[in-house]
């Protein structure tokens, strides 16, 4: 029972103490793209490691768990899960019922989205087919006098934008916009908010995977709004978001006036540099570190106990 109960901590610990450390990563001037998927990492890292300990508890004799504690049986034999058998059965018993029930609400909140998602994106669709627009990525223009931008994925994406945002932005301002919203297809930003989502109404009692969802769409805005002021520049790109901060798109869909909008007028002024090999590097290091957090705070909790208690 000690190794599952580790790596139960493990995923406590990061799931509990990186939420800080994750948001603070965008300010330090670390790309939105890394940080995102540190994010990401991290609390599949913590969603995993409570999923294995749970695992760990309810195979019969621990599966693979069983050889690090009869290796640290002679010194710990008093902490061991050998002295107290009752607890097996019970721990066991309550571990499975959570995971079934996480497992429940994650199914039920990934097929109400899809569903929703599905009804939305073909109602979209039916307008694309009446305009008659063919395009891999086609934009519907909507008449309506509110400016409107936003975008949605899936196996047909499209760049949703009205009449009002036309008439309200500039020539520049306008192609920036509906840049930034391509920007968001083609980074599959859609997808990783959606999981994102899913998640945090499904596990809510975990900060890291409750904060999730709301760091997920910042980021993704942030991406986006470097992707478009690469390729249209920053000045368009920032004045636009200030004209066109009052109007909003649907829950589901990605809208220019997503995120926080002060964090991302103040995040243009960053220039976007190419990454260097170090930073790729270490950009990939970061990734690693986070999924395998948990179970490395196991190991150290074990090891560390080990050597305390062992004479």
């Amino acid at each position: 029972m000690i190794p599952a109960a580790a790596l139960l901590a493990g995923a406590a610990v990061i799931g509990w103490g990186s939420p800080r450390a994750l948001g603070r990563l965008a300010a330090a001037g670390v790309g939105p793209g890394t940080v995102l998927a540190w994010w990401l990492l991290a609390a599949l890292g913590v969603v995993a490691g409570v999923a294995g300990s749970v695992v760990l508890l309810v195979l019969p004799g621990h599966g693979p768990a069983g050889a690090v504690l009869r290796v640290l049986h002679d010194c710990w034999s008093t902490l061991g899960h050998d002295g107290f058998p009752a607890l097996d059965p019970l721990a066991a018993t309550g571990a499975a019922a959570l995971l079934a029930t996480a497992a429940v609400r994650l199914a039920r909140h990934a097929l109400d989205r899809r569903r929703h998602r599905t009804v939305l994106h073909r109602r979209h669709l039916q307008a694309l087919r009446l305009a008659g627009d063919e395009r891999p990525l086609p934009t519907l223009w909507l008449p309506d006098a509110r400016p409107i931008a936003y975008s949605m994925g899936g196996r047909r994406p499209l760049v949703v934008a009205s009449t009002g945002l036309a008439n309200r932005l500039t020539e520049p301002e306008l192609r920036a916009v509906l840049e930034h919203e391509r920007a968001h297809v083609r980074g599959h930003h859609h997808l990783l908010t959606g999981w994102a989502e899913v998640l945090g109404r499904a596990l809510p009692f975990i900060p890291l995977v409750r904060e999730l969802p709301t760091a997920t769409r910042l980021l993704v805005e942030l991406a986006a709004d470097r992707a478009a002021s690469a390729r249209c520049g920053a000045a368009p790109l920032r004045s636009a978001l200030l004209r066109i901060r009052p109007a909003d798109g649907p829950r589901r869909a990605l809208a220019m006036t997503g995120g926080d909008t002060a964090i991302r007028v103040d995040r243009l002024d960053v220039v976007a540099r190419k990454p260097r090999p170090a930073a790729r590097v270490a950009a990939v290091v970061g990734g690693v570190a986070a999924l395998l957090a948990p179970p490395a705070v196991a190991v150290a909790l074990v090891v560390g106990t080990g050597l305390v208690v062992c004479p």
